[in-house]
């Protein structure tokens, strides 16, 4: 894990967005926001917002988090959150609700963290520094050395790596981009063994933050793509994801 020195030394500024219908509680966590982030010195920049459709009519494509209410009139959080979700992928959401049977809706749009409304003062640092930790695990890079000369590529962007013969790596990247380079499998699964890759089978080696399920022997990823997983090893690489996810959501 990034120290946290590290981590807010490598970010630029962060620009957050709340949503809630009642403006004294978007003003109370827009505060103790603040308040945290002086005493981490962690540059933010704070957008209110007071209804779901204003929200939703603003180009929000450099914003990295958002704290939506759940529990508001004609357009709850839960659905604004599914529209703005088909948007922006890498929005992280954090749901502030006053009911944590919510909870189990926020799977389906990749919900980050719910913050209980009655209890937000004690539990928002904790919720804040899952938040260092995660743009700061955004931020890093992994040195691939392909014959072109040496690349920096930030993990958060790599989809899979597909071992080849002839110590061969193909790394898959958003974007349908492919680096080749020279080495095994197994080097890269050491050097991202700590940053949420998972060994597939023989071949494959899948970064879990883009699995979006798996099922029957495969792997879907968000971009649509899918890998087969080991038979012999199936249980294992199913139970692997389940508490990595766990421990992400």
């Amino acid at each position: 894990m990034l120290s946290e020195k590290t981590i807010l030394g490598s970010c630029k500024t962060v620009k957050i967005a709340i949503c809630d219908d009642a403006r004294e509680c978007v003003n109370s966590l827009k505060n103790e926001i603040e308040l945290i982030c002086a005493k981490m010195d962690w540059k933010t920049e704070i957008e209110s917002f007071y209804s779901p459709y204003s929200l939703l009519g603003t180009d929000l494509s450099a914003c990295q988090v958002l704290f939506l209410d759940v529990d508001m009139p004609h357009l709850n959080g839960i659905e604004t959150a599914r529209q703005l979700r088909s948007k922006y992928k890498e929005l992280i959401i954090i749901f502030v609700t006053a009911y944590i049977e919510y909870a189990p809706a926020g799977y389906n749009v990749e919900a980050f963290r719910y913050l209980l409304k009655q209890n937000f003062k004690h539990e928002l640092p904790k919720v804040m520094e899952d938040l260092v930790n995660k743009i700061g695990a955004s931020n890093e890079t992994i040195l691939l050395e392909p014959k072109e000369g040496n690349q920096l590529v930030p993990v958060e962007s790599i989809l899979y790596l597909e071992g080849t013969a002839y110590r061969k790596v193909i790394v898959h990247t958003e974007g349908q981009n492919q680096i080749e380079v020279y080495g095994k499998l197994s080097d890269y699964e050491e050097r991202l063994k700590d940053k949420g890759f998972l060994r597939l089978q023989r071949s494959y080696l899948a970064n879990m933050a883009k699995i979006s399920r798996i099922s029957n022997y495969q792997v879907a990823l968000k971009d649509g793509t899918i890998l087969k997983a080991s038979e012999s090893c199936y249980k294992q690489v199913q139970t692997a994801f389940l508490q990595w996810k766990g421990r992400h959501l």
